[in-house]
């Protein structure tokens, strides 16, 4: 099993950044968990506005500007009593190439998995700038017409493939695709803010995934645990049972508990929003711990499952995966478990957190 790569990628700005603050507005109990948060998040901290501009990884992708820089570094871990990990930047030249996997002996293919924060738009379009950049790379190292790749979508449940197939092949607009895969209900953060991704993709003729897990199938967990998930429900998101079950036992999965799930639980009850399940049930007391980490592991499982299925039916193929920052922290997320699927084979995992101060 090939080690995983963790970088950070940084946008730095000059210094006109204006953060936004107000109050949270009253929410009807028929709104989703996912609509209340992503209401208060925009309400409370409003994303960041700036009028500089940036510099995208490939100087023929986007103008430079003098306001702005771009900085990418590598993490490298320590895994001594001393805990002391160290980061060394990255060329530009050499950061597209880690990227593309067009730099590796042998295979050229697994996921890289950005992790943005969904309400940023600087996010985005650095999402749809290396797609560009790295779709570039593999069509020059690879000959193939569309990079031999795919972007896959934590914002899209895997019911709405058809749709987002639809979308890639012209037969439908952007407008059309967000209606389909249900937008507004299921993820709620700006759909606006993710259509250069989407028209990237169209352009160049990159498959876009579906990975995340069904509404209707996460609530039941949230609501009963995993006994409440009938068998080919579970199936259809674990498809290796033991090897789920031993990641529980990884050191860096405690870790990933703590520092990540641990406080998004602790974040979503002083909200006041433990109290809605994902589909919008009203609960009679706030979700427990149990319940709402058995939802994350599933979260996280599914998406690493959709990716890996990709990966293996397209032999040398490169996934880029659109995900949150938290699932991408500590290899106890989505990262690990790619890579604990595809164990026996010659695929790389690389985790990017993107403009890392934001999160």
């Amino acid at each position: 099993m090939r080690p995983c790569k963790a970088l950070f990628l940084y946008q730095v700005y000059a210094l006109n950044n204006v953060y936004k603050h107000g109050t949270t507005n009253a929410m009807s109990v028929e709104s989703t968990r996912r609509e209340m948060l992503g209401r208060t998040m925009t309400s409370t901290f409003g994303g960041i506005v700036s009028s500089s501009g940036w510099i995208a990884p490939d100087a023929a992708v986007a103008k430079a500007d003098n306001d702005a820089s771009f900085a990418s570094y590598q993490i490298f871990p320590d895994a001594s009593a001393n805990l002391d990990p160290s980061l060394q930047q990255i060329a530009p030249s050499d950061l597209n190439q880690i990227l593309a996997m067009t730099n590796t002996d042998g295979g050229s293919g697994g996921a890289l998995w950005l992790g943005e924060h969904h309400n940023s738009a600087k996010d985005h379009m650095l999402q749809a700038d290396f797609v560009r950049v790295v779709h570039k790379q593999r069509q020059k190292k690879l000959g193939d017409k569309n990079g031999k790749m795919s972007v896959g979508l934590e914002m899209v449940q895997v019911q709405f493939q058809p749709a987002l197939d639809d979308y890639i092949s012209k037969k439908i607009s952007a407008e059309e695709m967000k209606s389909r895969v249900d937008w507004d209900k299921r993820w709620s953060w700006s759909f606006e803010g993710y259509l250069p991704v989407f028209e990237t993709c169209r352009e160049l003729n990159i498959p876009i995934i579906a990975l995340n897990v069904d509404s209707e199938d996460l609530g039941l967990v949230e609501v009963g645990g995993f006994p409440n998930l009938p068998r080919d429900k579970i199936q259809k998101y674990i498809s290796d049972p033991a090897g789920f079950a031993q990641f529980a036992s990884y050191p860096y999965f405690k870790t990933y508990v703590d520092y990540t799930i641990g406080p998004s639980y602790d974040l979503h009850r002083s909200m006041g929003i433990l109290r809605t399940t994902i589909t919008g049930l009203r609960l009679d007391e706030d979700m427990s711990f149990s319940r709402f980490f058995s939802g994350r592991i599933l979260w996280d499982e599914g998406m690493a499952s959709n990716a890996y299925k990709w990966t293996k039916a397209n032999q040398g193929g490169l996934m880029v995966g659109l995900v949150g920052a938290d699932h991408v922290k500590f290899e106890g997320g989505i990262t690990g478990r790619f890579q604990r699927m595809a164990k026996d084979q010659p695929l790389d995992s690389i985790s990017v957190i993107l403009n890392p101060t934001l999160t």
